[in-house]
């Protein structure tokens, strides 16, 4: 058995193992278009994390919000931290 097989013994995919080995070679290229067509899709699809950067980019701040955020003692430390930036919509 090669290191691959090995590999996918340790997935959730391994029950499945003795089912492959009995598909016709058109049924195995099937799935593996399924695979590689979704691999493809989650490379594509966005983290959170950049879907709230894209939302929030344009976001106009009103000028009561920054004069409480202007008032605030904050440490360079705290003033670089991501989290901090976006609750304060910096």
């Amino acid at each position: 058995m090669t290191a691959i097989a090995q590999q996918v013994k340790s997935t959730p995919m391994a029950p499945y193992i003795g089912l492959m080995r009995e598909m016709s070679r058109e049924q195995k290229q099937i799935v593996v278009t399924f695979l590689t067509e979704l691999i493809e899709e989650q490379e594509v699809a966005k983290t959170n994390e950049e879907i709230i950067r894209e939302k929030y980019k344009n976001l106009k701040i009103s000028p009561r919000v920054k004069a409480l955020v202007d008032g605030l003692s904050l440490s360079e430390e705290e003033v670089k931290d991501e989290r901090t930036q976006y609750i304060l919509g910096l």
